[in-house]
């Protein structure tokens, strides 16, 4: 039985995505890169931003890159003070902390971006433990994140939740053992369900969430 529901940030918490891919329109235009729906979801959304840059601007030196790179993360923290929580963050947390669950926080988002992308959201003390992308080797889709989240609560994948809102963060989830569930906010929910979500939903406000509560079971049924 899930002791546990585990987080992703960008795009499962908050909507971050259209503040994300503005963001990258801006870096990339200068460079002839127009950055529109399907560009981001297919070559940017949730990957590593280095290794973007890479492969999108190879003849530009590594000096310059990280010059870049560096102004694309300071425009994007920027931007994530306007942010949001996504619809019923706020009560499902408040409910799965009534019903005794734990909550923790697994992001590819590095610690400086992701703290204070939680402070407008009022989740800034909310999750223990917390892993960011600074403390892997490899970010998701692999499993690492998961991994290590599961080894500082001290638990296994069967006694854990996932919420992710990407394939990648699906997969990652699925591949470290537990369950995930994934959010329609930025991929479509064939997609979602192809990378091994067991159930798919609009946000938080979802009823099912409340069964959920009551009887993480339910979900394995599901399943």
């Amino acid at each position: 039985m899930a002791h546990y529901l585990f987080f992703d940030l960008d795009g499962t918490l908050s909507d971050t995505h259209d503040l994300s891919r503005a963001t990258w329109f801006e870096i990339l235009r200068p460079h002839g890169i127009d950055v529109d729906y399907d560009f981001y979801h297919e070559r940017l959304h949730g990957r590593d931003t280095p290794d973007v840059l890479a492969e999108l601007l190879p003849d530009m030196d590594e000096s310059t890159r990280q010059n870049l790179h560096a102004h694309q993360a300071a425009r994007y923290r920027d931007r994530t003070r306007r942010a949001a929580p996504l619809p019923g963050v706020t009560p499902f947390l408040d409910a799965a902390r009534e019903k005794g669950f734990k909550l923790a926080l697994v992001t590819n988002a590095p610690k400086a971006d992701a703290l204070e992308s939680l402070i407008p959201l009022g989740l800034d003390t909310a999750f223990e433990p917390r892993v960011f992308k600074d403390d892997v080797s490899n970010i998701k889709p692999d499993a690492e994140p998961y991994t290590l989240a599961l080894s500082r609560a001290g638990i296994e994948g069967h006694d854990a939740i996932a919420f992710e809102d990407s394939p990648r963060g699906v997969q990652a989830a699925c591949a470290a053992g537990l369950t995930a569930i994934a959010l329609v906010t930025t991929h479509h929910p064939h997609a979602l369900r192809e990378a091994g979500a067991s159930l798919v939903i609009g946000d938080f406000s979802d009823p099912i969430l409340d069964e959920l509560l009551d009887d993480p079971t339910t979900l394995s049924a599901r399943g």
